[in-house]
C-alpha cells in the first residue's frame, strides 16, 4: 500500500520555478519531493464553474509536489499547462493541471509518485505557446493603450478568443491605430526579459500579487518589453516580440459601470480565426449567391424583407383573428354556450390576438348579456396537425375546469393550470389522433350546448 511522506529536500518557489527561468524548456529532470491523495486545490476556472461535475471519490487525484518544474501552475491570467510525469520504467503520469499552494506547485495526477523518485517531465508544447503568446501578447497591447492613457483593469486568455477589460468603450479609429502599432512592434522584434525589481530600478504596481503568495519568500519578477513595458508577472513569456506574430483586435462588448472589453487572439490563432472566417463567409457567400463582397448587402435586403414579410404576416393574422372572433361572438349572440377555435400553427401571437378581439366585440355590446365569466364559454387552441409540434390552450368561462380536465384526459402531453373561469396550457407534443379526439369533444360541447 501506498505510504505518503515528505523527503529532506525541498522545492523550488513559484516564481523561480525552470519554467519561469526558461520558458522554452520542453523537458526536464527532478524529484519528486511529496506526495498527497485527494487534494486538488481549486483553480480560477474551478471556482467560477459553480456547476462543474465533481470528481468522484473513486476516482482519487494526488498532488505531486517536485523539486523542480517545467510545468507552470496557474497564475497572472495564464492557465496552468500540462504534460505528463516520466517515471523511471519510462511510465507516463499524466497531469492533468498544476496548481499553486502559496509558494509551492502542485501536479494534479490521477496515480500517486512515490517521493524521493527520479523522473523526467515532457510538457505540452502547443498548450504553452500559445498561452505564451496569448500572454506576451496581452502585455504588448495593454503597453500600447497605456500610451493613449487607456488602463487595463483586467484579462482572460480564453481557449479561443481573449479579452482586456478597459474603463471605456474605445472608438473604432483608435482601435485601428492601436492595432497597427502593436503589429510594428511585433515586427520589429523587440527583446523581452525577466527581470528583478532591483534590476528594474524603476516603481512597481504589486497590487495584482496574490494575498496568498508570500513574498517574503517568494520571487517578483518584473516583465519588459525592451523600454516600452515593466510589469510584475509570474507568467511564461516569449523572448522577443516577433514571436507573438500577429494580433488581431476584434469586436468590443459593453458592460457594467461602462467598462468595455476588447477582444483579441495572438499567434498561431489569428491564423486560425482568419482561415475559418474564411469558411463562414464562403459557406454564407454559397447560401446567398454572391461573392463575399456582396454578403453585406445581401443580408440587409434579406433583413429588410423579412422585416416587411412579418409585418404583412402580423396583419393578416389580426384580421384573421377578428374575422374567428366575430364568428364566435355571432355564435354567442344566437345563444350557444360553448365555442371553440382552432388554429393549425404555432404561432405564440395568434391566441392573445383572438382573445383581445373577442373582448373587444364583448364589451362594445354588453347588452348581450355574453358573459366570459358566468355564461359563456371559449376555448382557444393553436398547434400543427402532426406529431411532436408544440400547441397552445387556453379555456375562458364557467366551464373552464370542467372542459380542461376533459382535453388533460385526452391530450397526454398537456400541462397548465387555472381556477375558477380560467386555464390556460401548454402541449409539448401534438399527435394527429389526440387532436381528432379533441376536436370531436369540443364540436359535442358546442352542439349540446
Amino acid at each position: 500500500m501506498f505510504r505518503f511522506y515528505r523527503t529532506m529536500a525541498t522545492s523550488t518557489v513559484v516564481g523561480a520555478l525552470a519554467c519561469q527561468r526558461n520558458s522554452f524548456l520542453t523537458s526536464f529532470t527532478t524529484t519528486v519531493v511529496s506526495c498527497e491523495a485527494n487534494k486538488a486545490p481549486e483553480t480560477s476556472k474551478d471556482k467560477q464553474n459553480k456547476n462543474k461535475k465533481k470528481a468522484s471519490p473513486t476516482e482519487p487525484v494526488y498532488a505531486v509536489e517536485l523539486k523542480d518544474t517545467i510545468l507552470f501552475p496557474e497564475g497572472g491570467g495564464q492557465p496552468y499547462d500540462t504534460g505528463s510525469i516520466v517515471l523511471p520504467d519510462s511510465t507516463k503520469v499524466s497531469v492533468s493541471k498544476v496548481v499553486r499552494e502559496g509558494v509551492t506547485a502542485l501536479h494534479i495526477t490521477p496515480t500517486p509518485i512515490e517521493p524521493g523518485t527520479n523522473v523526467s517531465l515532457e510538457i505540452n508544447w502547443d498548450r504553452r505557446l500559445d498561452h505564451m503568446q496569448q500572454h506576451t501578447g496581452q502585455h504588448l497591447l495593454s503597453a500600447v493603450l497605456d500610451s493613449y492613457k487607456i488602463e487595463t483593469l483586467g484579462w482572460s486568455l480564453g481557449e479561443k478568443i481573449n479579452y482586456v477589460e478597459l474603463p471605456m468603450k474605445v472608438s473604432d479609429e483608435i482601435v485601428e491605430e492601436v492595432s497597427r502599432k502593436v503589429n510594428d512592434y511585433i515586427f520589429k522584434a523587440i527583446p523581452i526579459e525577466v527581470v528583478t525589481p532591483d534590476q528594474h530600478g524603476g516603481e512597481l504596481d504589486i497590487s495584482h500579487i496574490p494575498e496568498d503568495y508570500d513574498l517574503s519568500k517568494g520571487v517578483v519578477r518584473v516583465v519588459k518589453i525592451g523600454d516600452l513595458d515593466a510589469n510584475p508577472c509570474c507568467g511564461t513569456h516569449l523572448t522577443s516580440t516577433s514571436q507573438i506574430t500577429a494580433i488581431s483586435l476584434l469586436h468590443q462588448t459593453n458592460i457594467r459601470g461602462g467598462n468595455s472589453r476588447l477582444h483579441f487572439c495572438c499567434g498561431h490563432r489569428v491564423a486560425k480565426l482568419a482561415s475559418e472566417s474564411s469558411a463562414i463567409l464562403k459557406n454564407a457567400g454559397a447560401l446567398l449567391s454572391c461573392q463575399s463582397d456582396e454578403i453585406t448587402s445581401k443580408i440587409e435586403l434579406l433583413n429588410f424583407n423579412y422585416k416587411k414579410a412579418n409585418s404583412t404576416v402580423s396583419n393578416l393574422l389580426k384580421e384573421i383573428a377578428a374575422s374567428e372572433a366575430k364568428r364566435i361572438y355571432d355564435s354567442f349572440k344566437e345563444g350557444s354556450q360553448v365555442e371553440y377555435a382552432f388554429r393549425e400553427d404555432e404561432n405564440p401571437e395568434y391566441v392573445p390576438l383572438l382573445q383581445k378581439q373577442l373582448l373587444t366585440f364583448i364589451n362594445q355590446d354588453k347588452s348581450r348579456g355574453i358573459d366570459l365569466e358566468k355564461t359563456n364559454t371559449v376555448v382557444f387552441i393553436n398547434g400543427e396537425r402532426k406529431e411532436n409540434t408544440k400547441g397552445m390552450v387556453k379555456i375562458m368561462g364557467p366551464q373552464a375546469q370542467t372542459i380542461s380536465a376533459e382535453l388533460k384526459s385526452r391530450l397526454s402531453n398537456l400541462a397548465g393550470g387555472g381556477k375558477g373561469a380560467m386555464f390556460q396550457g401548454k402541449i409539448t407534443g401534438l399527435g394527429k389522433i389526440e387532436l381528432a379526439s379533441v376536436i370531436e369533444y369540443l364540436e359535442k360541447m358546442k352542439v349540446s350546448s
